[in-house]
């Protein structure tokens, strides 16, 4: 269960690790100013608990990694001698009283500071993304959408319970926001049930912490109301007692629940007591989990020579026995994998029961991206929940039997109307709008990309998404040039791949050129370009992760996800009307491997693992299709979901509905509403910009923010209205704030925001 100190330690190491990825070398060090002092109990923990490689400003104690800014310095540059930081690790400097923007000038920063300056230009900063500084609360509302509310009570309770605070769960933090102060204040009262857990945990250490005098005063108390000595009837019992959830007990049990990663030792206490013959409370026991956990392993394995009628029943039998585990405290420390892969068995089961396929390619694709798309991921999941070999094999066995059979009935209609009526495909240029970046992703498979959708829906995106046909064969060198907008430029080549009208091989370099001739931006991977034209950029590895991992692709593509969505939404953030997601090809993925097809290699020219391009005069009774840039040339396809290479997992190049039909998504920041006003570049003069919206005129009131939803975090002067011709003027009266980020903001009458786009006070 995650808990506040994990999303705190998991942003700093994300900052860390996504540097600039133009730059030749990491951040020698990750700046962590703290201009109020309020991250130090935060620090204290992230070092002591975490062993995080913290060095803090301060008095000098070398023990504690904390001294003046040049001993810093020297630790940083590794001129002091067994100074203990880690050389695998960028060091994190934590600078208490100290600001971002201190850090900003040299010539103007506190001489306490100043041999640490320059390491803002070799290092990294960790703030918030418009420049300023975290907070306790800004981190919790913008990183982890926590509210807490604004008094003073709240925000000096906030700061002498951070380090409490910390120790709790993610979840139990949101179910009390908007955080108060009386909240905050219940951290720090006795919590008696906690008090328990704790002990059993580590008997010896928690009497210690508890201390003689209120040693005795707990004992009195837990007889008094437990009807348990901790003194004389020792952690055995108590164990007994916790796993009977009886009266009293059923609050503790409760309380353990919450957070049972906080107490790491119980589960041994539970398995070493002595358990009732019949349990009132099954969930108590772990050794009752792993029992039905090693049976549940046993029964997937015995599917591999089930029918597939008798894997599904076997299936949903095994998912009304088994699926309740899944609300299990085991289940929150990661001790039902299983269990939570059979209920994707489950889906797969209900599924794949019928094997009706049927209908013109148009039908075909439209069932598969509306409905069919969900057996693969039902797959995908079921393959993410287990990590250990024995796991795996055992689902590996179940997704076979109850997807190989399917799976191949699926792909052989398909190849049969297709080579019947091909549908037309043609190669044509075409200029994306005014305002739209073009944002490549390679290996976006149907099923991922109603993933994203989700994603991105519930980030606030407005999205739609639609399906296209692959180029054949379905590989990136034919497919990405075909999803181009320079298609119609481009002409047949060799090996697979189109050349340019000069001859030269399509290759990115090439590609790029023909995109910047036709005014279409090349965005890199950390660019956000100028809205007001059009872009083309690339994200994820999904296609690259897929061969090199196979069938354990799935574990990476939570991350891979989240980098696109993130992606998506940094390049609406930065002020462009839509991101267009385009892909070049699905995949086939099969645990276990696909079933190879022989193809003698005398009749090709080159082979791979579900496609060969055949040499002019040889004859296949194989489905053979033309080649998308030259209809002369003829490509051989492994027949349903075979494949040319033996011991294949993942692969594509051939003619199915998961490698050829592939989602095209459009996505837009908030209502549709918003979609028709565009906030021009702004103008800086000093401190006044002048702004224009485009689709706009009179009565919208702009603003501008550091936190855009959040009307107290106002910067300007005054908020305006438009003139008609949507223009107006603001004026930042802290010029203090001068080069740090900020966000124009456009509002509605209700105050709800219909455009907003980022930018540095005074100008770049």
């Amino acid at each position: 269960m995650t808990t506040l100190l994990d999303a705190i330690e998991d942003a700093i190491r994300a900052v860390i690790k996504n540097y600039d990825r133009g730059d030749t070398i990491p951040p020698v060090a990750l700046l962590w100013p703290d201009p109020t002092g309020e991250w130090q109990p935060v620090a204290t923990l992230l070092r002591e608990e975490r062993g995080l490689p913290i060095i803090t400003l301060g008095d000098y104690d070398p023990g504690r990694w904390r001294g003046p800014a040049i001993y810093l310095r020297c630790l940083i540059e590794g001129t002091l001698p067994e100074a203990g930081l880690p050389d695998d690790e960028t060091p994190i400097i934590y600078l208490p009283g100290h600001s971002r923007i201190e850090l900003r000038n040299i010539g103007d920063c506190p001489e306490p500071l100043r041999p640490l300056a320059e390491l803002q230009y070799r290092g990294a900063i960790w703030s918030h993304r418009n420049g300023r500084d975290w907070t306790v609360a800004g981190f919790l509302q913008a990183h982890l959408d926590i509210a807490t509310t604004t008094d003073q009570e709240t925000k000096a309770a906030l700061r002498s319970t951070v380090g409490k605070l910390c120790n709790e769960p993610l979840r139990s933090i949101r179910a009390h926001q908007p955080l108060n102060a009386a909240y905050l204040a219940s951290l720090t009262q006795s919590d008696y049930q906690k008090q328990i857990l704790l002990w059993m945990n580590s008997p010896q250490e928690e009497k210690e912490r508890i201390g003689a005098e209120r040693w005795p005063l707990l004992r009195y108390m837990y007889k008094a109301d437990y009807g348990f000595d901790p003194h004389t009837d020792g952690v055995a019992t108590a164990a007994v007692l916790l796993a009977s959830q009886d009266q009293r007990w059923a609050q503790v049990w409760e309380r353990y629940r919450e957070n049972p990663h906080a107490y790491p030792n119980i589960p041994t206490l539970l398995r070493n007591a002595e358990m009732p013959p019949l349990p009132m409370f099954r969930d108590s026991w772990p050794q009752i989990n792993e029992t039905m956990e090693d049976a549940l392993r046993q029964a997937l394995l015995n599917l591999r020579d089930a029918s597939h009628d008798e894997a599904r029943q076997e299936i949903l039998r095994l998912e009304a026995e088994h699926g309740e585990r899944r609300s299990w405290v085991w289940a929150d420390l990661g001790e039902s994998p299983l269990a939570f892969a059979l209920q994707h068995l489950a889906r797969l089961a209900e599924l794949t029961e019928d094997f009706r396929f049927s209908g013109t390619i148009p039908e075909q694709a439209e069932r598969y991206a509306r409905e069919y798309w969900k057996a693969d991921d039902a797959i995908v999941r079921a393959l993410a929940c287990v990590e250990k070999r024995q796991d795996r094999e055992a689902v590996t066995a179940a997704i076979r039997t109850l997807a190989r059979a399917w799976l191949e009935a699926l792909a052989t209609a398909f190849q049969q109307e297709w080579l019947a009526s091909p549908p037309e495909q043609q190669k044509e240029s075409w200029k994306p709008p005014e305002g739209e970046v073009l944002l490549f992703v390679d290996g976006l498979r149907m099923d991922l990309g109603h993933r994203l959708l989700e994603h991105l829906r519930e980030a606030g995106c407005t999205c739609s998404l639609t399906h296209q046909f692959s180029a054949l064969p379905s590989i990136t060198e034919t497919a990405k040039p075909a999803v181009m907008p320079i298609a119609g430029e481009l002409a047949a080549g060799k090996n697979l791949t189109p050349a340019t009208r000069t001859g030269a091989v399509a290759q990115i370099s090439a590609l790029r050129t023909l995109l910047r001739e036709q005014n279409i931006q090349v965005l890199g991977e950390n660019d956000d370009g100028d809205p007001e034209g059009r872009a083309w950029t690339e994200c994820g590895n999904i296609d690259r992760e897929g061969h090199d991992k196979g069938s354990e692709l799935p574990s990476v593509l939570d991350g891979e996800l989240a980098t696109i969505e993130r992606r998506i939404i940094d390049l609406l953030d930065a002020g462009w009307q839509q991101v267009r997601v385009v892909t070049d090809h699905g995949w086939l993925l099969l645990p276990g491997g696909l079933v190879k097809t022989d193809l003698p290699p005398s009749l090709v020219a080159s082979k791979k693992g579900r496609y060969a391009e055949l040499l002019p005069d040889s004859s296949v009774s194989l489905p053979t299709v033309a080649w998308f840039w030259n209809r002369t040339h003829r490509i051989a396809l492994a027949p349903g979901i075979t494949c040319f290479e033996a011991g294949k997992e993942y692969d594509h190049g051939g003619l199915s509905p998961q490698e050829v039909v592939v989602p095209e998504i459009i996505v837009t920041r908030g209502s549709p509403g918003a979609r028709s006003l565009v906030i021009q570049t702004p103008s800086w003069r000093g401190l006044r910009c002048y702004i224009t919206i485009e689709g706009g005129g009179e009565g919208y009131t702009v603003d501008i923010r550091q936190e855009p939803g959040d009307p107290k975090t106002s910067v300007a002067m005054d908020a305006k209205t438009t003139s008609p011709e949507g223009e107006v003027s603001l004026v930042i009266p802290n010029d203090s704030l001068e080069g740090t980020g900020a966000m124009i903001v456009v509002l509605d009458k209700d105050g709800n925001t219909l455009a907003q786009r980022q930018t540095i006070i005074g100008g770049e």
